[in-house]
């Protein structure tokens, strides 16, 4: 999620694990930075997921690891309860079921950036000029 625009980028996997997270970051990478002509950093907090090697990381992705036990410096933080929002208290015959409402709220998401934007609420990430 990019705090000052709305844009974010959802990606529904079954797990996480290393192995995972190193798809993951592939897959937003060539979607975010297909040219390989910026430098994206991502604010990531000590999941043992997001402990990657150096080499597992793609090109032009830096991975800034937060202070541990500080869910409020994440941005995407206050995202998951707009993620959560539609499946709440809702009833689910099968996880195809479920991955439908996931994957529409996701792309919901997407195209409502004023609504993400306006959740992440983190003013100091914009303090450098």
């Amino acid at each position: 999620m990019h705090p000052q625009t709305g844009h974010s980028y959802w990606l529904l996997l079954p797990t996480v694990s290393l192995e995972i997270m190193k798809i993951a970051l592939n897959y937003f990478a060539k979607a975010m930075n297909p040219r390989k002509n910026k430098i994206i950093i991502l604010l990531v907090d000590r999941a043992g997921f997001h402990k990657m090697r150096e080499e597992d990381i793609p090109e032009g992705i830096v991975l800034y690891k937060l202070p541990a036990y500080s869910p409020e410096l994440q941005p995407a933080e206050p995202l998951w309860p707009l993620l959560k929002e539609p499946i709440a208290n809702k009833y689910f015959n099968n996880i195809e079921e479920l991955e439908d409402v996931l994957v529409k709220r996701c792309n919901w998401l997407r195209k409502n950036t004023d609504v993400v934007r306006g959740a992440s609420g983190f003013k100091w990430i914009f303090c450098a000029s």
